[in-house]
């Protein structure tokens, strides 16, 4: 049973509906309440069971929220998601001007379905002006690929196996130190971990066995086809993906929500509790029936839980970046780590990474993966905690706007940020370049 309310945790909205679908499938004595029975019947049905059993109905409270005009809002309402309009819709949300959304449309409509770019840059640059009648280089084009490559699953927009593993590395929120020495062993002996020459590997790098095992246990963790998961083949009968979450700013105030126009009111069949009492010398028959119901009982309960759990952390991580949710400023995120809305929730860390993945939220001013409001802290000079996803907007423009014929180094960068009161080491900035897959200053330079 733990197990089952662990893997309910996990599930989407769409894929709790498939799961309650099958429960009602193998349950005769659980049953979902029509939405043309009247109230009384439903009252009198309610009451009936609950008394008989005390078992709870259930119905996950709906959100009257409709999707708002536009493409921020792609995701929501759709007759058929697959992998591309995923990457489309998490495009929707970048402030790109449209040269760079037809160049980045045109990369993610030549990756293949496993998430992999496998052409050529030139090649798809030339395409390009053939059938847009747009001239791009290389280079805007290797922008917008580092864009793509941050969007979800981690591992989407490599060009191959080894870029997809470090890129997945890259996106892990804790930076271990066999994270750290798994990045290593892919971008410096990855021909030789591929071969399994392991002793090789240990010399070259002059690390023990220990140390290279539980480098490589991190590196299978990693999905070699991150875009598989997300649908072959989209058909017009795919179900519509809807967020799980509805946060919106109205008459000064944020209102949340479970979205659930898709999950039906449960309850225990009348019916079986007036069998149940008429068999009450039939010691097979009520054997059989109260384990069903005992099961349509637990069912019930778990999917109650899982909305109050889901609900405990979605209102923790509103009540934390509020500021966004008010105003959709990104600059205005707050530092935010799973950690922390573990110990103000009381769940534990594990619990909170299930919450976390595979959600979405509906906002005013957009969907957004759950994810996207995770990130770590910097100080400023003055004491106050900033978001590492506010440097790293930082760094990026500094790198959009340096000459490209003087292009800034990483220890200018961090002077830069330290005259504007942000305490910031020159590794530091490295590391968040690389992290954006920005490459050093020498490889920026024009001509």
């Amino acid at each position: 049973m733990q197990l089952q309310q662990i893997k309910l945790l996990e599930l989407s909205v769409i894929d709790l509906d498939q799961r309650v679908n099958e429960e009602l499938e193998n349950n005769p004595v659980l049953e979902e309440v029509k939405s043309d029975a009247s109230p009384d019947e439903e009252a009198t049905a309610k009451a009936s069971t609950e008394s008989e059993e005390d078992i709870p109905a259930y119905r996950l409270r709906e959100s009257n929220s409709q999707p708002r005009e536009g493409r921020d809002m792609q995701l929501v309402g759709q007759n058929r998601l697959g992998f591309y309009e995923i990457m489309l819709s998490q495009l929707a949300l970048h402030p790109v001007d449209e040269r760079q959304r037809t160049a980045a449309t045109f990369l993610i409509g030549s990756m293949d379905s496993d998430g992999y770019l496998r052409r050529p840059l030139n090649e798809i640059a030339d395409d390009m002006a053939f059938t847009e009648n747009q001239v791009v280089s290389e280079q805007e084009l290797e922008d917008m690929l580092r864009m793509i490559q941050d969007f979800e699953p981690a591992g989407v927009g490599a060009r191959n196996l080894q870029e997809c593993l470090l890129l997945q590395l890259d996106a892990k929120e804790e930076q271990s130190k066999n994270v750290q020495l798994a990045k290593v062993v892919l971008q410096r002996t990855f021909g030789d971990f591929s071969a399994k020459n392991y002793d090789k590997i240990c010399a070259e790098l002059g690390i023990s066995s220990r140390e290279l095992s539980a480098a490589a246990a991190e590196i299978t963790k990693l999905n070699p086809r991150p875009g598989a998961g997300l649908g072959e083949e989209v058909t017009d009968t795919a179900p519509p993906i809807i967020p799980d979450f509805v946060v919106e700013y109205k008459d000064g105030a944020l209102q949340q929500s479970l979205t659930s126009r898709h999950t039906p009111q449960l309850r225990v069949s009348p019916e079986y509790i007036t069998f149940l009492k008429s068999q009450a010398k039939n010691k097979e028959a009520l054997s059989f029936v109260r384990k069903k119901i005992d099961d349509a009982r637990w069912f019930i309960d778990a999917i109650q839980r899982r909305c109050i759990t889901l609900g405990i952390v979605m209102n923790d991580i509103v009540q934390k970046q509020k500021d966004f949710f008010s105003t959709g400023d990104e600059t205005k995120l707050r530092p935010m780590v799973m950690r922390s809305v573990a110990s103000d929730t009381g769940y534990d860390l594990s619990t909170i990474s299930r919450v976390v993945s595979n959600k979405y939220v509906q906002t005013n001013f957009g969907i957004y993966p759950l994810k996207f409001f995770f990130s770590e802290s910097m100080k400023t000079d003055g004491g106050e905690e900033v978001s590492n996803r506010t440097l790293k907007v930082m760094i990026k423009k500094l790198v959009d706007e340096e000459d490209k014929c003087f292009p800034l180094s990483d220890k200018e960068i961090a002077d830069i940020l330290k005259k504007q009161g942000y305490i910031i080491a020159r590794r530091t900035v490295a590391k968040y370049r690389d992290m954006m897959h920005i490459p050093v200053a020498r490889m920026r330079r024009a001509g």
